[in-house]
């Protein structure tokens, strides 16, 4: 190990010690409200702490030294208790007067908990030094809204933490927590794209050159297999395989969003696949259903296995939404070079409480100690992905497949550039479903959007103003009387955005913010202007490689690592490494708003936070992350 992670590795050995200590001295808070109900709908939605402060306690309180108080927006939180999860303990903070909060129903929610407060204030310092020593080696701490970033640096180095005085009462900062990350885990925990790793010859397959293993666990044939789980749904792996690709070969109606045909995917996809399949058949349009399709000679190239379980709920309120695990393919025409074309199976991640999803973590977590490429390495990231791509690994959802959703994004076989999402639906195949978060293109005033329309978007937009700003929107079939929702996304240009009329009124978006927030939540946006995708590749690695437009992960001839786009990376040419994208609508006026991005530093920072606050080390900790953690409830 390196001495520049000694002060991070000493924390974290000091947090694990203190844990044991104090999880001998622990007794839980008594009061009658610890038996009110959990509200799982707050996973996703969970009520935000406005401010929270700790205060020693003179005398104590069933047994509990330590009093936490917090308030928060009004009408968040309707009852007088809110009851969360800490571990498997149930505890509620309270407004009823009783028990420690001082006065019923006046807004302030209270506590009481037990906990060495010295040993608190000590590791609070502990993670301030190590955070210093960190930014004198350039190194940097966020704060997140979304996925836009605001440096913190100076903050963290005037943090009176030394000064915090519990005995009467102390206001606590979340940032407080935050423990820079080591910079490994970005490329080894997170975003993994290692040559080792996406052409390891057990795992991985090239259909060109045979090289590897046909039915390797990491291949798109395998994992295919795995969703259609044939001894248990009874549908076959073709079958499964054909309901997805017929799709592009009919214009389907996705909430009245015509979705027109693309069959080019026949002759570009689809009879190249079959015809190796199925050596001298001859094989057209009309017949191609009538083969079999051979999943081991599935024209995919690996390009990356990513962790999403920044995607998760927040588990104080229950774990139904454990984040994702991701495969990132690039498909390829008959020559084996790579198509502007990729696919993304996204699957939930089958944990169901606190310390299988800690566990899991760790397991993500414990990568960045290991070589990408090596056995070792491959072999603990096996037992990582086999969790949630093995057949029956969620017996509840459609064949037993932990799948949430496949993506594709394109231009191989049609233009514009086109992004699809789909489902196994509760018949065991391919359904073709919503693109979430994605009005239909004919709102946007970028596409073409008719005046009436971009009305229609403003009143959306302007109407749901407080849950935008909150990132807690979720855009429904039917919106403002019609079929909102889109069945496509549609990224015109490079620079493509979304945006209503640009004159005041009532189609006129009228908040900045909530428009950017809007469109960069769109994969259209996401993938154009929003995140400005054009840009890509700025760490260099591969050096020398160009970054294509329109692709968060860019497809690469085998042998070369695909290319990464800088809202993912950042720009590491900045002092603060953050990628600045210029509002691309223009606002406001005259003077642009800069939005700032480096998305795997953000994704970095949610997986050290979630390992070191882990299920209940300390319980004042952990009733802090409960109340401040707010979940991304982005799609990509």
């Amino acid at each position: 190990m390196s001495n520049r992670l000694l002060p991070a590795g000493i924390l974290l050995a000091s947090l694990f010690l203190y844990a044991c200590k104090s999880n001998q001295k622990k007794t839980p808070a008594k009061n009658i409200a610890a038996a009110a109900a959990v509200i799982p709908e707050f996973e996703r939605t969970p009520p935000i702490a406005g401010s929270i402060q700790v205060r020693s306690l003179k005398e104590p309180i069933n047994g509990n030294n330590v009093l936490l108080t917090a308030t928060f927006p009004r009408g968040v939180v309707r009852d007088n208790t809110l009851s969360f999860l800490v571990g498997d303990e149930t505890l509620s903070l309270r407004d009823d007067g009783a028990d420690g909060d001082e006065k019923a129903a006046d807004g302030v929610f209270s506590i009481a908990v037990n906990e060495d407060l010295n040993r608190f204030k000590e590791d609070l310092i502990a993670i301030q030094n190590a955070n210093l020593e960190k930014l004198n080696k350039r190194e940097h701490l966020f704060r997140w809204s979304g996925r836009s970033a605001t440096v913190i640096d100076n903050i963290v180095r005037e943090s009176p933490v030394k000064s915090l005085d519990f005995d009467r009462g102390a206001t606590l900062d979340p940032d407080l927590f935050k423990l820079i990350p080591d910079p490994a885990l970005r490329e080894r925990s997170l975003m993994i794209t290692d040559l080792g790793v996406i052409e390891d010859p057990s795992r991985t397959f090239n259909p060109c050159t045979k090289k590897g293993n046909p039915k390797g666990v990491w291949t798109f044939g395998h994992l295919i297999t795995q969703m259609a789980n044939t001894p248990s749904s009874g549908i076959s792996v073709t079958a499964f395989i054909q309901s997805w690709l017929e799709k592009w070969l009919a214009t389907q109606n996705i909430n009245a969003d015509i979705v027109n045909a693309r069959t080019n995917m026949f002759n570009t996809v689809i009879l190249p696949w079959v015809e190796k399949s199925n050596p001298g058949a001859t094989v057209t349009i009309s017949n191609w259903k009538t083969f079999n399709i051979d999943p081991t000679l599935a024209p995919f190239r690996l390009l990356a296995i990513v962790n999403r379980l920044d995607l998760r709920g927040n588990s104080g309120y229950t774990v139904s939404n454990a984040g994702e695990g991701r495969f990132v393919f690039g498909v390829l025409n008959t020559n084996c070079n790579p198509l502007r074309f990729t696919t993304i199976l996204e699957y939930g991640i089958p944990k169901s409480n606190c310390k299988e999803l800690i566990g899991f973590a760790q397991q993500w977590y414990n990568l960045k100690n290991l070589v990408p490429g090596s056995a070792a390495y491959n072999d603990a990231l096996q037992a990582i992905t086999d969790q949630f791509t093995t057949a029956g690994t969620s017996p509840s959802k459609p064949n037993g497949s932990s799948l949430n959703q496949l993506r594709t994004n394109e231009l191989a076989i049609g233009s514009p550039w086109e992004l699809r999402e789909f489902v196994i639906s509760k018949k065991g195949v391919f359904d073709e479903v919503t693109v979430k978060q994605e009005p239909q293109s004919r709102f946007n005033r970028i596409a073409g959007a008719t005046p009436a329309n971009q009305l229609l978007l403003a009143t959306y937009a302007n109407g749901n103003e407080p849950s935008i700003l909150d990132q807690t929107y979720a855009i429904q079939d039917i919106e403002v009387g019609t079929n909102f929702l889109g069945g496509k996304a549609h990224t015109l240009t490079p620079g493509h955005f979304w945006d209503a009329a640009t004159t005041a009124g009532a189609s006129r978006i009228t908040n900045d913010t909530v428009r950017h927030i809007l469109s960069v939540n769109t994969c259209s946006g996401c993938h154009g202007g929003e995140a400005n995708t054009a840009v890509g590749n700025l760490i260099n690695d591969p050096a020398g490689v160009s970054h294509a437009a329109f692709l968060q992960i860019a497809p690469q001839p085998f042998g070369v690592k695909p290319t990464l786009a800088a809202f993912l990376t950042g720009d590491p040419a900045q002092v603060d490494g953050l990628f600045r994208v210029t509002d691309p609508a223009g606002r406001p006026s005259g003077a642009p708003i800069k939005w700032t991005f480096n998305d795997l530093a953000r994704r970095a920072e949610d997986l050290e936070q979630l390992i070191k606050t882990g299920c209940g080390k300390s319980r004042l900790e952990s009733i802090i992350r409960v109340l401040t953690f707010k979940p991304l409830n982005f799609t990509h």
